[in-house]
């Protein structure tokens, strides 16, 4: 295989690694703004959001790492694959991949996890 020929698939299977990465990134962007759209709203957050967006966001960490790849790449494969997601949503993705933002149970998380606890006890009695 001639050199030119080598360099194009390895440019071609590195853009197909950086493409995989964007629907974890979409994924992530979606479940943060959801967070973000319900704590600002006084709306119930669960526990299970909460975890689903951490996990979320060392996956996403994770594979960026992994990958090797910068921001630009991630940046430059979103303007070729618009449909992945809104626009922006890779930069705002990683930026909660680096900087996870710390979430809170609301309060009526927690009561409405104490009623189905106290529920379960009492299932389990008779």
């Amino acid at each position: 295989m001639s050199d030119t020929a080598e360099q194009n698939t390895e440019e071609t299977a590195r853009q197909a690694e950086i493409t995989g990465l964007l629907p974890v990134l979409s994924q992530l962007d979606k479940t943060a703004a959801e967070l973000e759209q319900q704590a600002a709203a006084g709306k119930e957050v669960t526990a299970g959001q909460i975890a689903a967006y951490e996990t979320e966001a060392a996956h996403a960490r994770h594979l960026v790492n992994a990958a090797g790849v910068s921001t630009r790449e991630i940046t430059d494969a979103e303007q070729e694959h618009r449909s992945d997601g809104d626009r922006g949503f890779t930069g705002r993705a990683l930026d909660h991949a680096t900087n996870t933002r710390h979430f809170e149970p609301s309060p009526a998380a927690d009561a409405s996890s104490d009623k189905d606890r106290d529920i379960e006890e009492e299932e389990i009695s008779l």
